[in-house]
């Protein structure tokens, strides 16, 4: 069966804004053109691909395979489109990563140190943001990939392709004051010490928050750098909840002790984000292949 790439393309347009009127609108036709584009698609298919009502189109379950097929088809025409200009204009001599600073100095470092080394025609450019920033970076356009801690909601967005990394456990942390090996600290024994947290909107605070049922109202501090906050527990200043992971060096110097707790902390990830729709770079390419190395 022969089925229109034309078609297709108006097809996943509507899958990846789950509307019509917004696909009409990115794809600079009328909503009119892309309704019928879909249901001669569906016509020449014999299935239906979209559950529509008054309010909301969500796909099939035909609907959604043909879409991934679509998708990763259309990513490996794009792809090859793009490798082949970068050949004859040689004009993606750049990568933009955005990360958040925490992962960028904890996590990144080894992967920065790889890039170095295989000594690659491509300069690195890295923005700092929290993680939902370094998403919104994506979808704008603004950077190629990111590096961010998971959220909920990040894995809805059909734009995005997101690739695990790595696990990261959290574990509350205090000073050397609040050594005691021997406690086993409850939310109410928490909630009565000095908190310090990271602002509102901070992916590990909203963890924090959801972690801790919204108890705490009101922090003994409240900062922007995840760094600044291990300095403070570390001189005593309170407690936090931080990721392994950056207090792993303070825990092995004994600067820093982890408060044994009742309360169930599950783990977070560390994905990498890029736009479904973007094609692979030959920079794109190298750095998530510096990633899953390190995997192995």
């Amino acid at each position: 069966m022969s089925v229109s790439a034309e078609l297709l393309r108006a097809f996943v347009g509507v899958g990846l804004h789950l509307s019509f009127s917004k696909a009409a609108k990115a794809n600079g036709v009328s909503q009119s053109a892309i309704s019928q584009s879909i249901k001669q698609l569906e016509k020449d298919l014999g299935i239906p691909l979209f559950e529509r009502t008054t309010k909301s189109v969500a796909f099939t379950k035909a609907g959604r395979e043909l879409f991934e097929t679509s998708v990763e088809a259309f990513s490996i025409l794009d792809n090859g489109i793009v490798k082949l200009q970068e050949r004859l204009s040689r004009e993606y001599k750049s990568l933009h990563l955005a990360a958040t600073d925490t992962l960028s100095k904890h996590f990144l470092l080894p992967t920065f140190k790889s890039w170095q080394e295989k000594k690659l025609d491509i300069s690195l450019r890295v923005t700092n943001r929290p993680s939902r920033e370094c998403v919104e970076m994506i979808e704008s356009g603004e950077a190629q990939i990111a590096v961010v801690h998971a959220y909920d909601d990040l894995f809805d967005n059909n734009h995005l392709e997101v690739i695990d990394l790595q696990s990261m456990q959290d574990i509350f942390v205090g000073g050397t004051a609040y050594q005691d090996e021997s406690k086993l600290w409850t939310i109410d024994d928490i909630m009565a010490e000095p908190l310090l947290l990271l602002t509102t909107g901070a992916s590990s605070r909203t963890f924090f928050d959801a972690v801790t049922y919204n108890r705490c109202t009101s922090p003994a501090f409240e900062l922007g750098s995840l760094d600044v906050l291990i300095d403070l527990v570390e001189i005593n200043l309170g407690i936090s909840l931080v990721p392994e992971l950056v207090a792993r060096d303070k825990l092995k110097q004994g600067s820093l002790v982890e408060l044994k707790t009742n309360l169930q902390i599950p783990e977070r990830r560390i994905v990498l984000v890029r736009s479904r729709m973007d094609a692979l770079t030959e920079g794109v390419s190298q750095f998530i292949n510096i990633l899953k190395d390190r995997k192995q």
